[in-house]
């Protein structure tokens, strides 16, 4: 039997995100940045999360075939770090609006802060990523040159 591993959550969140992205429908997500309000439809988010999510899976698929190790720790740290934060990125919107009502103007900056948040985080976690990328590309070329 083999073992699961931790990156095989970012597939399963995916699928979960892409079925979501259908389910949805058209309902729009605002976005005040500045002095710019962006406007998308959910289902575009949930698709780009699951694309970027899919992403990432390969590249831990890659790596884990090429028998290049990230370390335990920080994997399961973005792993767990990213997905985190893209639930805090989408799921605040539809807890705090009902769709009955309209929402209020004081409502979309609880929402605002939590996405910026939300971004910042996922942000974080993956230049977390790119660094152990790096140095685990560079521990391996080292003992391969040993």
């Amino acid at each position: 039997m083999k073992k699961f591993k931790a990156y095989y959550l970012l597939l399963i969140s995916s699928l979960i995100l892409l079925m979501l992205g259908f389910l949805v429908g058209r309902e729009t997500v605002d976005i005040n940045l500045h002095d710019t309000y962006y406007v998308i439809t959910r289902n575009h988010l949930y698709w780009l999360i699951s694309i970027l999510l899919v992403l990432f899976f390969l590249i831990y698929l890659l790596f884990d075939k090429a028998k290049i190790n990230f370390g335990h720790l920080f994997s399961k740290v973005h792993i767990f770090g990213t997905l985190i934060s893209v639930l805090g990125l989408l799921f605040p919107y539809s807890l705090i609006f009902s769709k009955a009502k309209f929402p209020l103007y004081d409502y979309s900056l609880y929402i605002n802060l939590s996405m910026t948040i939300s971004i910042l985080v996922f942000l974080m976690f993956q230049i977390l990523f790119i660094i152990v990328i790096f140095v685990s590309i560079i521990k391996k070329m080292k003992s391969f040159l040993a």
